[in-house]
C-alpha cells in the first residue's frame, strides 16, 4: 500500500512541495483489527449476552472464576443464538439442541450423540474488562495489549456514564478528526500555540500533542478559564481507530476521555465517550465527590464534542482534496492505512 502513495502537493507560492498523498479510501478495511468497546460489565452477569457487533453476532459470558469468554454467537450446528442459552460451568449451552462449547470455542458435548463433528467449533476472540467496561479484539489474537491512558491505571481513575451517537461518516474520518488542527479554532475557539508534535509510543498507536489557548466567550469557556486555566495541553493517542485516549491538562485540573468507535456496515460509525477523573483516596470521597466531579466534567466534554458531531455528519473522505494545512491529518491516514493492512483475519 505504501508503495502506491505518491508524493504530491504545492506550497503557498505555487511551487512543488513534499506533501505526501493520502491513501485511497479502499486502503481502510470495513472493520480493522483493533480493540473495541463491546459493552458494560453489568450486562454480563450469570447469563450469556450477545449482540450484533462488527458485522457478526458475538456472545460474551463469564466462566466460574468470573473471567470472560467471547465467541461467535451463531451455533455451529444450525445457527441458533448462544446468547439465548445458558452458562454451564465454564461452557455456554445452545438453547436449541443443548450443544455445549468451551472457552476455546470447541464443542465438548452433544446430548444426541457421542461423536462430535470437526465443524462443531466457534470462533473466539480476545476479551478484557476494566472500569465496568468490556472490550473485544476482532482478530484471533490481540496484536497489542488493551491500552489505557499514559501514566495511569484503571485503579487510579473513575469513569463517568458513557454518552455517544452515530455519526454519518466513515470510522477513519472520525478518528482523523482529533488530528485535524484546523477545526479546533472553527469548532472550539481554541488557538494553537506553537507547533504540534506527533509520535508513535507503540507500533499500533499514533499520538499528537498540542497546546491551545482557550479563547471562546461562551459560559463554558469562561468557566474553563476561571477554574482550569486559559491554556490547555491536549494529548490524543489513537489505537488503530478503535479507541482514542485524550488527556487535557490545564494549570488547575486534568480531564481524560476515552473515545470508542464501532464501524457500522452502512459506512457510519457509532461513537461512545467515557470521561475519567482521578479517583478519590477515601471511600467517602468516592461516594460523594467523584460522582459529582464526573458529572460536571461529562457535561463540559459532551458540550465540547457536540460541535464535532454536527460538523462530522455527512463528511466524506477524498484524499485528493487534502491540502498542506492537513499535513498532520495526512500523516495519520497514512499510518492508519499501513497499520490496518495485511493484518490477521478480521470479523468481515
Amino acid at each position: 500500500m505504501a508503495s502506491e502513495i505518491q508524493e504530491l502537493g504545492c506550497c503557498e507560492n505555487g511551487c512543488e512541495s513534499p506533501l505526501p498523498m493520502a491513501p485511497p479510501a479502499e486502503a481502510f478495511p470495513t472493520y480493522p483489527s483493533a480493540w473495541y468497546l463491546f459493552g458494560r460489565s453489568r450486562d454480563i452477569a450469570r447469563q450469556p449476552f450477545s449482540k450484533e457487533f462488527l458485522g457478526k453476532r458475538i456472545v460474551v459470558y463469564r466462566k466460574q472464576d468470573s473471567s470472560l469468554v467471547a465467541m461467535r454467537a451463531e451455533c455451529a450446528h444450525l445457527g441458533s443464538d448462544l446468547g439465548a442459552g445458558r452458562v454451564v460451568g465454564d461452557c455456554v449451552r445452545c438453547p436449541f439442541h443443548d450443544w455445549e462449547y468451551g472457552p476455546d470455542g470447541a464443542c465438548v458435548r452433544i446430548p444426541a450423540q457421542r461423536e462430535i463433528p470437526p465443524f462443531a467449533r466457534q470462533e473466539v476472540f480476545p476479551v478484557a474488562e476494566h472500569s465496568g467496561l468490556v472490550f473485544l479484539f476482532n482478530g484471533p489474537e490481540a496484536l497489542y495489549p488493551l491500552p489505557f491512558f499514559d501514566g495511569a491505571t484503571p485503579a487510579d481513575l473513575s469513569p463517568s456514564r458513557p454518552f455517544g451517537t452515530v455519526l454519518d461518516c466513515p470510522w477513519y474520518v472520525s478518528g482523523a478528526n482529533a488530528f485535524d488542527l484546523q477545526h479546533f479554532r472553527a469548532a472550539h475557539d481554541r488557538r494553537l500555540l506553537g507547533d504540534p508534535s506527533t509520535d508513535h509510543p507503540h507500533p499500533y498507536a499514533f499520538r499528537a500533542l498540542g497546546v491551545f489557548a482557550v479563547e471562546g466567550h461562551s459560559l463554558q469557556d469562561r468557566l474553563t478559564r476561571r477554574f482550569g486555566g486559559d491554556e490547555v495541553e491536549l494529548g490524543i493517542t489513537d489505537w488503530c481507530g478503535g479507541l482514542s485516549f485524550a488527556t487535557a491538562r490545564l494549570s488547575k485540573t486534568v480531564t481524560r476521555g476515552l473515545v470508542a468507535r464501532e464501524p457500522l456496515a452502512d459506512g457510519r460509525v457509532r461513537v461512545q465517550v467515557i470521561v475519567f477523573a482521578k479517583r478519590s483516596p477515601t471511600a467517602l470521597g468516592r461516594k460523594l465527590f467523584d460522582p459529582l466531579q464526573l458529572e460536571v466534567r461529562r457535561l463540559f466534554i459532551k458540550n465540547f464534542l457536540t460541535a464535532d458531531a454536527v460538523r462530522l455528519n455527512g463528511v466524506r473522505y477524498d484524499p485528493h482534496r487534502l491540502i498542506q494545512a492537513d499535513a498532520d491529518m495526512i500523516d495519520y491516514y497514512r499510518w492508519l492505512a499501513d497499520r490496518t493492512a495485511d493484518t490477521p483475519a478480521r470479523l468481515n
